[in-house]
């Protein structure tokens, strides 16, 4: 009896992820990066990131959210859900950390855009001019 009940129980919970999602995907799926505050200036335009797309690729969470302790990703995957401030690449990369956030955006993108060969490796392919 009670393998019937937790087989049902199963069934259950991944229905309900099936219908309302799965909380690893819990960020919209496009995200609208403005550099406007950062970018000292420049005019290119905003980076829309389209995180589904990422989600869906064979990229793991920790590819591109980390936190690096003694050159190790440490970064706790239970924190990566939306509204969690921490969560933010601006969190760590402000303006006088040694990576800057458009330095980190554009190492982290570009960096791994050239690495697998695929994606935007370009300035005008990533601000797209309307």
């Amino acid at each position: 009896m009670k393998r019937i009940i937790c087989g049902g129980v199963a069934i259950m919970f991944f229905a309900l992820i099936v219908l309302i999602g799965s909380p690893l995907q819990a960020q919209p799926e496009k995200i609208v990066l403005d550099h406007s505050k950062i970018s000292g200036g420049k005019t290119r335009p905003e980076v829309t990131f389209l995180h589904n797309r990422h989600m869906e690729s064979d990229l793991s969470c920790k590819d591109c959210h980390h936190v690096y302790e003694n050159g190790k990703n440490v970064l706790d995957e239970s924190n990566l859900e939306e509204g969690y401030q921490g969560i933010r690449c601006s969190a760590c990369h402000g303006p006088k950390s040694r990576s800057n956030l458009q330095d980190a955006f554009h190492n982290q993108c570009i960096g791994c855009h050239t690495k697998k060969k695929t994606g935007p490796r370009f300035c005008g392919e990533c601000h797209i001019r309307k």
